[in-house]
Protein backbone atom coordinates (compact mmCIF):
# COMPACT_ATOMS: atom_id res chain seq x y z
CA UNK A 1 0.00 0.00 0.00
CA UNK A 2 1.07 3.51 -0.27
CA UNK A 3 0.60 6.85 0.93
CA UNK A 4 -1.87 9.38 -1.19
CA UNK A 5 -0.75 13.24 -1.30
CA UNK A 6 -2.53 16.12 -2.82
CA UNK A 7 -0.20 19.50 -3.24
CA UNK A 8 -2.37 22.95 -3.81
CA UNK A 9 -4.43 21.03 -6.35
CA UNK A 10 -6.72 22.66 -8.27
CA UNK A 11 -10.06 22.06 -10.89
CA UNK A 12 -12.32 24.05 -12.85
CA UNK A 13 -15.19 23.45 -14.61
CA UNK A 14 -15.90 26.83 -16.66
CA UNK A 15 -16.07 29.50 -14.54
CA UNK A 16 -16.75 27.21 -11.29
CA UNK A 17 -14.09 26.40 -9.01
CA UNK A 18 -14.43 22.83 -8.19
CA UNK A 19 -11.77 22.34 -5.68
CA UNK A 20 -9.68 25.20 -5.00
CA UNK A 21 -5.94 24.59 -4.21
CA UNK A 22 -6.59 21.73 -1.82
CA UNK A 23 -3.55 19.86 0.04
CA UNK A 24 -3.99 16.92 1.60
CA UNK A 25 -1.97 13.58 2.86
CA UNK A 26 -3.24 10.16 3.59
CA UNK A 27 -0.95 8.06 4.82
CA UNK A 28 0.10 4.65 4.16
CA UNK A 29 -2.82 2.26 5.18
CA UNK A 30 -4.73 5.32 6.51
CA UNK A 31 -8.88 5.55 6.15
CA UNK A 32 -9.11 8.87 5.24
CA UNK A 33 -12.10 10.32 5.21
CA UNK A 34 -13.02 13.29 2.64
CA UNK A 35 -16.60 15.01 4.31
CA UNK A 36 -18.82 17.74 3.04
CA UNK A 37 -22.29 18.25 1.97
CA UNK A 38 -23.30 17.89 -1.84
CA UNK A 39 -21.20 20.05 -4.18
CA UNK A 40 -18.57 20.27 -1.85
CA UNK A 41 -16.37 18.74 -4.56
CA UNK A 42 -15.31 15.32 -2.75
CA UNK A 43 -15.87 13.50 -5.78
CA UNK A 44 -13.69 15.86 -8.04
CA UNK A 45 -10.95 14.95 -5.85
CA UNK A 46 -11.44 11.31 -5.74
CA UNK A 47 -11.78 11.23 -9.67
CA UNK A 48 -8.56 13.51 -9.91
CA UNK A 49 -6.52 11.22 -7.59
CA UNK A 50 -7.77 8.07 -9.96
CA UNK A 51 -7.16 9.86 -13.20
CA UNK A 52 -10.41 9.89 -14.43
CA UNK A 53 -10.73 13.91 -14.29
CA UNK A 54 -7.47 16.34 -14.92
CA UNK A 55 -5.57 18.12 -12.84
CA UNK A 56 -5.61 21.94 -13.24
CA UNK A 57 -2.95 23.10 -10.73
CA UNK A 58 -1.31 20.81 -8.25
CA UNK A 59 0.62 17.73 -7.92
CA UNK A 60 -0.77 14.12 -7.21
CA UNK A 61 1.17 11.91 -5.65
CA UNK A 62 0.72 8.39 -4.97
CA UNK A 63 3.41 6.50 -3.07
CA UNK A 64 6.49 8.74 -4.53
CA UNK A 65 5.31 9.29 -7.81
CA UNK A 66 3.60 12.23 -9.17
CA UNK A 67 0.76 10.72 -11.31
CA UNK A 68 -0.32 13.38 -13.11
CA UNK A 69 0.22 12.41 -16.63
CA UNK A 70 -0.15 8.74 -15.96
CA UNK A 71 -3.33 7.09 -17.72
CA UNK A 72 -6.12 5.60 -14.75
CA UNK A 73 -5.12 2.18 -16.05
CA UNK A 74 -1.30 2.64 -14.57
CA UNK A 75 -2.07 4.24 -11.61
CA UNK A 76 -3.02 0.97 -9.54
CA UNK A 77 -6.05 2.17 -7.57
CA UNK A 78 -9.50 1.03 -7.27
CA UNK A 79 -12.46 2.93 -7.04
CA UNK A 80 -16.00 1.92 -6.14
CA UNK A 81 -18.72 4.69 -7.12
CA UNK A 82 -21.94 5.80 -5.00
CA UNK A 83 -23.37 4.24 -7.66
CA UNK A 84 -22.50 0.08 -8.08
CA UNK A 85 -21.46 -0.33 -11.89
CA UNK A 86 -21.58 -3.70 -11.66
CA UNK A 87 -21.82 -5.86 -15.32
CA UNK A 88 -25.54 -6.71 -15.76
CA UNK A 89 -25.05 -9.24 -17.84
CA UNK A 90 -22.23 -11.25 -15.81
CA UNK A 91 -22.18 -12.84 -12.54
CA UNK A 92 -20.72 -12.36 -9.39
CA UNK A 93 -18.04 -14.24 -9.73
CA UNK A 94 -17.09 -12.63 -13.12
CA UNK A 95 -17.87 -9.43 -11.76
CA UNK A 96 -15.28 -9.21 -9.22
CA UNK A 97 -12.70 -10.85 -11.33
CA UNK A 98 -13.00 -8.70 -14.12
CA UNK A 99 -10.07 -6.73 -13.40
CA UNK A 100 -7.85 -9.61 -13.02
CA UNK A 101 -8.52 -10.34 -16.86
CA UNK A 102 -8.78 -6.96 -18.33
CA UNK A 103 -7.01 -6.52 -21.28
CA UNK A 104 -4.07 -4.10 -19.56
CA UNK A 105 -3.65 -7.04 -17.44
CA UNK A 106 -3.25 -10.22 -19.44
CA UNK A 107 -1.17 -12.89 -19.10
CA UNK A 108 -0.35 -11.70 -15.36
CA UNK A 109 -2.52 -14.37 -13.36
CA UNK A 110 -4.17 -17.68 -14.63
CA UNK A 111 -7.35 -19.13 -13.78
CA UNK A 112 -6.49 -20.91 -11.05
CA UNK A 113 -5.10 -17.67 -9.19
CA UNK A 114 -8.20 -15.89 -10.61
CA UNK A 115 -10.48 -18.52 -8.69
CA UNK A 116 -8.93 -18.31 -5.80
CA UNK A 117 -8.85 -14.82 -5.73
CA UNK A 118 -12.53 -14.71 -6.26
CA UNK A 119 -13.07 -16.87 -3.74
CA UNK A 120 -11.21 -15.40 -0.76
CA UNK A 121 -12.78 -11.87 -1.24
CA UNK A 122 -15.88 -13.31 -1.64
CA UNK A 123 -15.36 -15.00 1.80
CA UNK A 124 -14.21 -12.29 3.46
CA UNK A 125 -17.20 -10.20 2.13
CA UNK A 126 -19.35 -12.51 3.23
CA UNK A 127 -21.17 -13.56 -0.69
CA UNK A 128 -19.19 -16.59 -1.23
CA UNK A 129 -22.45 -18.20 -2.05
CA UNK A 130 -23.47 -15.79 -4.19
CA UNK A 131 -21.01 -16.19 -6.94
CA UNK A 132 -22.85 -17.87 -9.65
CA UNK A 133 -25.97 -15.25 -9.29
CA UNK A 134 -26.64 -12.49 -11.98
CA UNK A 135 -26.69 -8.50 -10.51
CA UNK A 136 -30.24 -8.50 -10.73
CA UNK A 137 -30.70 -11.18 -8.05
CA UNK A 138 -28.58 -9.53 -5.24
CA UNK A 139 -30.17 -7.06 -2.93
CA UNK A 140 -28.38 -3.41 -2.41
CA UNK A 141 -26.34 -4.83 0.27
CA UNK A 142 -25.03 -7.71 -1.77
CA UNK A 143 -24.19 -5.50 -4.46
CA UNK A 144 -22.46 -3.09 -2.49
CA UNK A 145 -20.08 -5.63 -1.61
CA UNK A 146 -20.14 -7.38 -5.02
CA UNK A 147 -18.64 -3.65 -5.61
CA UNK A 148 -16.03 -3.20 -3.26
CA UNK A 149 -14.73 -6.80 -4.03
CA UNK A 150 -14.21 -5.89 -7.79
CA UNK A 151 -12.08 -2.67 -6.75
CA UNK A 152 -10.19 -5.09 -3.49
CA UNK A 153 -8.93 -7.75 -5.84
CA UNK A 154 -6.50 -6.25 -7.52
CA UNK A 155 -4.57 -5.15 -4.18
CA UNK A 156 -4.44 -2.03 -5.28
CA UNK A 157 -2.03 0.61 -3.92
CA UNK A 158 -5.08 3.28 -2.47
CA UNK A 159 -8.59 2.41 -2.38
CA UNK A 160 -11.00 5.02 -3.31
CA UNK A 161 -14.82 5.04 -1.99
CA UNK A 162 -17.23 7.66 -3.81
CA UNK A 163 -20.08 7.72 -1.10
CA UNK A 164 -19.93 3.48 -1.21
CA UNK A 165 -22.81 3.08 1.27
CA UNK A 166 -25.49 5.62 0.75
CA UNK A 167 -28.02 3.94 -1.25
CA UNK A 168 -28.78 1.45 1.77
CA UNK A 169 -31.15 1.73 4.10
CA UNK A 170 -30.40 2.93 7.73
CA UNK A 171 -29.74 -0.55 9.12
CA UNK A 172 -27.57 -1.73 6.33
CA UNK A 173 -25.79 1.42 6.31
CA UNK A 174 -24.95 0.99 10.16
CA UNK A 175 -23.87 -2.59 9.48
CA UNK A 176 -21.90 -1.91 6.29
CA UNK A 177 -20.23 1.27 8.33
CA UNK A 178 -18.66 -1.98 10.49
CA UNK A 179 -17.70 -4.28 8.28
CA UNK A 180 -15.86 -1.52 5.96
CA UNK A 181 -13.53 -0.32 8.66
CA UNK A 182 -12.62 -3.70 10.11
CA UNK A 183 -12.21 -4.93 6.35
CA UNK A 184 -10.05 -1.97 5.71
CA UNK A 185 -7.90 -2.44 9.12
CA UNK A 186 -7.67 -6.49 7.79
CA UNK A 187 -6.69 -5.41 3.97
CA UNK A 188 -4.71 -2.90 5.41
CA UNK A 189 -5.66 -0.78 2.48
CA UNK A 190 -5.05 3.14 2.27
CA UNK A 191 -8.36 4.22 1.78
CA UNK A 192 -9.94 7.56 0.83
CA UNK A 193 -13.66 7.55 1.52
CA UNK A 194 -16.17 10.22 0.68
CA UNK A 195 -19.12 11.18 2.78
CA UNK A 196 -21.55 13.76 3.51
CA UNK A 197 -22.63 11.87 6.57
CA UNK A 198 -20.89 13.17 9.30
CA UNK A 199 -21.76 10.64 11.69
CA UNK A 200 -20.18 7.65 8.88
CA UNK A 201 -16.70 10.21 9.14
CA UNK A 202 -16.97 10.16 13.03
CA UNK A 203 -17.03 6.49 13.50
CA UNK A 204 -15.09 5.11 11.25
CA UNK A 205 -12.53 7.78 10.15
CA UNK A 206 -8.74 7.28 11.17
CA UNK A 207 -8.32 10.99 9.37
CA UNK A 208 -11.19 13.56 8.60
CA UNK A 209 -10.71 16.66 5.64
CA UNK A 210 -13.59 18.66 6.16
CA UNK A 211 -14.45 20.30 2.51
CA UNK A 212 -17.07 23.01 1.38
CA UNK A 213 -17.11 24.70 -2.17
CA UNK A 214 -13.81 23.28 -3.26
CA UNK A 215 -12.07 24.89 -0.09
CA UNK A 216 -10.58 22.98 2.84
CA UNK A 217 -11.67 23.75 6.92
CA UNK A 218 -10.03 21.55 8.61
CA UNK A 219 -8.19 18.44 8.79
CA UNK A 220 -7.57 16.58 11.60
CA UNK A 221 -8.53 13.76 13.65
CA UNK A 222 -12.56 12.75 15.06
CA UNK A 223 -12.15 13.97 18.24
CA UNK A 224 -10.05 17.49 17.23
CA UNK A 225 -12.70 17.77 14.56
CA UNK A 226 -15.62 17.45 16.62
CA UNK A 227 -13.83 18.88 20.34
CA UNK A 228 -11.82 21.71 18.43
CA UNK A 229 -13.78 23.17 15.07
CA UNK A 230 -11.82 25.20 13.41
CA UNK A 231 -14.77 27.69 12.40
CA UNK A 232 -18.14 27.94 12.14
CA UNK A 233 -18.77 25.65 9.00
CA UNK A 234 -17.09 23.01 10.69
CA UNK A 235 -18.80 23.42 14.13
CA UNK A 236 -22.56 23.21 12.67
CA UNK A 237 -21.67 20.55 10.38
CA UNK A 238 -20.26 18.12 12.77
CA UNK A 239 -22.48 16.72 15.58
CA UNK A 240 -26.09 15.53 15.60
CA UNK A 241 -28.06 18.02 16.37
CA UNK A 242 -25.80 20.54 15.40
CA UNK A 243 -24.45 23.29 16.96
CA UNK A 244 -26.35 26.09 18.17
CA UNK A 245 -25.41 29.41 17.10
CA UNK A 246 -26.69 32.98 18.42
CA UNK A 247 -28.42 34.60 15.87
CA UNK A 248 -26.27 38.02 17.35
CA UNK A 249 -23.08 38.41 18.04
CA UNK A 250 -22.02 38.80 21.73
CA UNK A 251 -20.39 41.90 23.31
CA UNK A 252 -17.38 41.19 25.32
CA UNK A 253 -17.61 42.64 28.78
CA UNK A 254 -15.35 42.76 32.31
CA UNK A 255 -16.93 43.32 35.59
CA UNK A 256 -15.00 42.37 38.96
CA UNK A 257 -11.98 41.23 37.34
CA UNK A 258 -14.25 38.66 35.32
CA UNK A 259 -15.09 38.55 32.13
CA UNK A 260 -18.45 37.57 30.38
CA UNK A 261 -20.60 37.97 27.08
CA UNK A 262 -23.49 40.32 26.93
CA UNK A 263 -26.17 38.74 24.72
CA UNK A 264 -29.38 40.87 24.28
CA UNK A 265 -28.91 42.09 28.11
CA UNK A 266 -28.59 38.83 29.25
CA UNK A 267 -25.00 37.46 30.76
CA UNK A 268 -23.50 34.56 29.54
CA UNK A 269 -20.82 33.75 32.33
CA UNK A 270 -17.67 31.85 31.07
CA UNK A 271 -15.21 29.55 32.71
CA UNK A 272 -11.81 30.49 33.90
CA UNK A 273 -10.41 29.13 30.82
CA UNK A 274 -12.58 30.84 28.12
CA UNK A 275 -12.10 33.95 30.25
CA UNK A 276 -8.36 33.49 29.80
CA UNK A 277 -8.95 33.12 26.11
CA UNK A 278 -10.87 35.98 25.42
CA UNK A 279 -8.37 38.17 27.69
CA UNK A 280 -6.04 37.89 25.17
CA UNK A 281 -7.83 38.89 22.09
CA UNK A 282 -8.59 42.42 21.05
CA UNK A 283 -12.10 41.72 20.02
CA UNK A 284 -15.26 43.13 21.58
CA UNK A 285 -17.86 41.13 20.22
CA UNK A 286 -17.62 37.69 19.53
CA UNK A 287 -20.38 34.80 17.91
CA UNK A 288 -20.94 32.50 20.28
CA UNK A 289 -21.90 28.93 19.32
CA UNK A 290 -22.94 25.56 21.93
CA UNK A 291 -23.75 22.30 21.80
CA UNK A 292 -27.33 20.86 22.35
CA UNK A 293 -25.68 18.30 25.22
CA UNK A 294 -24.22 21.53 26.73
CA UNK A 295 -27.89 23.44 28.19
CA UNK A 296 -28.91 21.90 31.03
CA UNK A 297 -33.30 22.30 31.50
CA UNK A 298 -34.46 23.33 34.66
CA UNK A 299 -38.29 24.27 35.88
CA UNK A 300 -36.82 26.47 39.17
CA UNK A 301 -34.99 29.18 38.55
CA UNK A 302 -31.49 28.56 37.40
CA UNK A 303 -30.44 32.22 37.95
CA UNK A 304 -28.71 32.60 34.83
CA UNK A 305 -31.57 34.55 33.05
CA UNK A 306 -31.76 32.74 30.32
CA UNK A 307 -35.13 31.31 29.60
CA UNK A 308 -36.99 29.78 27.00
CA UNK A 309 -40.24 28.92 25.54
CA UNK A 310 -40.36 24.88 24.22
CA UNK A 311 -41.39 25.32 20.36
CA UNK A 312 -40.46 21.23 19.21
CA UNK A 313 -39.97 17.95 20.93
CA UNK A 314 -38.19 15.35 19.27
CA UNK A 315 -37.30 11.96 20.64
CA UNK A 316 -34.18 10.55 19.29
CA UNK A 317 -33.31 6.90 20.64
CA UNK A 318 -32.09 7.20 24.37
CA UNK A 319 -32.60 10.93 24.26
CA UNK A 320 -35.09 13.83 23.64
CA UNK A 321 -34.19 17.05 21.36
CA UNK A 322 -36.15 20.29 22.49
CA UNK A 323 -36.06 23.30 20.44
CA UNK A 324 -36.72 26.69 22.78
CA UNK A 325 -37.45 30.13 21.80
CA UNK A 326 -34.76 31.94 23.09
CA UNK A 327 -34.15 35.52 23.61
CA UNK A 328 -35.02 35.82 19.75
CA UNK A 329 -33.26 32.51 18.84
CA UNK A 330 -33.87 28.68 18.55
CA UNK A 331 -32.07 26.89 19.97
CA UNK A 332 -31.56 22.89 20.33
CA UNK A 333 -31.09 21.21 24.16
CA UNK A 334 -30.49 17.67 24.29
CA UNK A 335 -32.13 15.72 27.27
CA UNK A 336 -32.44 12.32 28.74
CA UNK A 337 -35.09 10.70 28.29
CA UNK A 338 -37.08 10.39 31.39
CA UNK A 339 -36.47 14.84 31.33
CA UNK A 340 -40.35 15.67 30.28
CA UNK A 341 -41.89 19.30 29.53
CA UNK A 342 -45.08 20.04 26.98
CA UNK A 343 -45.37 22.39 24.18
CA UNK A 344 -45.15 26.19 25.41
CA UNK A 345 -44.14 25.27 28.69
CA UNK A 346 -41.07 27.90 29.83
CA UNK A 347 -37.88 26.62 31.20
CA UNK A 348 -34.99 28.03 33.01
CA UNK A 349 -31.46 27.10 30.54
CA UNK A 350 -28.27 26.83 32.07
CA UNK A 351 -25.32 26.87 29.96
CA UNK A 352 -22.11 24.90 30.44
CA UNK A 353 -19.41 27.90 30.66
CA UNK A 354 -16.58 25.73 29.98
CA UNK A 355 -18.29 24.07 26.67
CA UNK A 356 -19.12 27.57 25.11
CA UNK A 357 -17.48 27.71 21.69
CA UNK A 358 -16.48 31.29 20.33
CA UNK A 359 -15.95 32.69 16.76
CA UNK A 360 -14.48 35.46 14.92
CA UNK A 361 -17.39 37.92 13.96
CA UNK A 362 -15.90 39.22 10.23
CA UNK A 363 -14.05 35.68 9.58
CA UNK A 364 -16.24 32.54 11.52
CA UNK A 365 -12.76 31.38 12.69
CA UNK A 366 -12.25 29.60 15.94
CA UNK A 367 -10.77 31.75 18.82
Amino acid sequence: MSEVRLERVSKKYGNHVAVDEISLHCKNSEFFFILGPSGAGKTSILKMIAGLTNVDGGKVYIGDRVVNDLEPGLRNVAMAFEAYALYPHLTVFENIAFPLRAPIRAGQFSETEVKNRVKRIGELLRIGELLDRMPTQLSGGQKQRVALGRALIREPEAFLLDEPIAHLDAKLRHHMRAELKAMQKEFGTTAIYTTPDQLEALSMADTIAVVQEGKLHQIGAPLDIYNHPADKFVAKFVGDPPMNFLQSSCDVKSEGGETFLQSGGLRLALSPRIQSLVAQQSRERLHVGIRPSDITLNRADAGTGWKGEVYLLEQVGRARVFTLKVNGDMLKVKTPLDFEAAIGEHLDLAFNSDKIYLFDENTGKSI
